[in-house]
């Protein structure tokens, strides 16, 4: 299968890159597309983009072809960042993502790092913008995590089974990604 992943940061990128191997894709066939540094807001980047990638994806008939857009939920949250998704789509005069297509939405809020530090077993993770002495999360995970190739391995190791405490955006993430993993 052939995939296209949108992320705003190399952060992003390299868990999904590390998700997607350890699921036993090809990184040979997948196109990372980290937003520009220095050209704006990378959600935004990602968010225009997305028209464009699924404008592609459809074209080839979703012949093993599959598209991850992945948007930081911030202070809005999956539910919100996925219908700014569905807008960017009718804006093109696309219709939205249908129930079989292979284009997943997951939204890591308030970030990636509240993702990585729930799924290394950190206790107390929500999706705030900070931990409760203040600090952003992205400090705490860089503090605690310093060797990021180890941290990521083992928050890919820890993606299955699903626990019923969670973060919400993680279990959503989780049902999006469904949709290119078909499990």
């Amino acid at each position: 299968m052939q995939i296209v992943v949108l992320v705003e940061d190399r952060r992003t990128e390299r868990f999904f890159r590390s998700l997607l191997k350890q699921w036993g894709f090809d990184l040979r066939k997948v196109r990372f597309e980290p937003a520009p540094a220095g050209q704006g807001a990378a959600e935004a980047w990602v968010r225009k983009r997305y028209p464009l990638e699924v404008q592609y994806l459809r074209s080839k008939n979703y012949q093993s072809q599959g598209l991850i857009a992945v948007r930081d939920g911030d202070s809005e949250g999956p539910a919100r960042r996925q219908l700014e998704m569905d807008e960017e789509l009718r804006l093109a005069g696309k219709p939205n993502r249908h129930e079989g297509e292979p284009i997943a939405l997951p939204v890591p809020t308030w970030s990636i790092e509240n993702w990585l530090l729930q799924l290394l077993g950190q206790p107390d993770i929500d999706e705030k913008p900070t931990t409760a002495t203040g600090r952003p999360w992205k400090y705490h995970y860089e503090q605690e995590w310093p060797d990021e190739r180890a941290a990521l391995k083992r928050a890919c190791s820890q993606w299955s089974p699903p626990r019923p405490e969670e973060l919400p955006s993680l279990q959503d993430g989780r049902r999006e990604l469904a949709r290119i993993r078909g499990s």
